[in-house]
C-alpha cells in the first residue's frame, strides 16, 4: 500500500484538537479517522438498501409522500398540543 500523507492544514487542525484535549495527535487522529470510516460505511451501506429497495419497486410517488408527510406534521403538532 503506498505511503498516506496527510495535508498540512489538517496536520495544524490535528495539533490544534490534541493540545485542546490534551492529547496526542495520534490518538486524535486515530479516533477522527475511525469516525469518518464509520460514517463512510455506514453511507455506503445505506445507499445499497436504498438502490436494492429502488430496484424492487418499493417507491413511493411524490403525491405519497407529501401525504406522509403532512400526516407525519400533523401528529407532531397534536403531541405538542397535548404536551403543553
Amino acid at each position: 500500500m503506498p505511503a498516506l500523507q496527510i495535508k498540512s492544514v489538517t496536520v495544524r487542525r490535528i495539533a490544534r484538537l490534541a493540545a485542546r484535549r490534551k492529547r496526542s495527535p495520534q490518538r486524535v487522529l486515530d479516533a477522527a479517522l475511525a469516525a469518518g470510516l464509520d460514517y463512510e460505511e455506514w453511507f455506503q451501506r445505506e445507499v445499497a438498501k436504498g438502490l436494492a429497495e429502488l430496484d424492487a419497486g418499493k417507491v413511493l410517488s411524490h403525491e405519497q409522500m407529501l401525504k406522509n408527510q403532512a400526516r407525519r406534521k400533523a401528529a407532531f403538532v397534536r403531541s405538542l398540543a397535548k404536551a403543553a
